[in-house]
């Protein structure tokens, strides 16, 4: 009788060891910050207005970003047009997509571009109408 409790226990130990191990693995990930597993600090915020038939560069080409944040604020609902690249002079190899159309981000809206999937080139931004942008860049 005493052999089957010491294996029962052995094996609630054992679980239980299991059980925290892994549970600490998950911990340990929650509190990672970017795609690349890096804590990301912000390192650019800034106010700009753009528009109305206007394009303006608001990132230049880094080398080390995790992600960049675009917010259109003006409360009037004005689009924007996300450049990868820098289309005045053919710049389209500065970011991880080789596309220098970019696209169209909503008014109103925060967007969170991922640096792997978007890449930390230069960016512009085309409005038709006037709008304020907030920018942010995490590194």
């Amino acid at each position: 009788m005493t052999a089957l409790v010491t294996k029962i226990l052995a094996t609630m130990a054992t679980a239980t060891l299991l059980m925290c191990t892994l549970l600490s693995m998950q911990v340990s990930n929650l509190s990672l910050g970017s795609a690349g597993e890096i804590p990301a600090v912000q390192g650019i915020a800034t106010t700009t207005a753009v528009g109305p038939q206007e394009t303006i560069t608001i990132f230049s080409d880094k080398s080390n970003c995790s992600s960049r944040v675009i917010s259109t604020t003006d409360g009037k609902g004005q689009a924007i047009q996300v450049l990868f690249g820098d289309p005045t002079n053919g710049d389209i190899a500065s970011t991880s997509l080789s596309e220098v159309v970019g696209h169209l981000q909503a008014g109103s809206t925060t967007q969170a571009y991922d640096a792997g999937i978007y890449g930390c080139g230069r960016w512009t931004v085309h409005a038709s109408a006037s709008t304020t942008l907030l920018i942010s860049e995490f590194r």
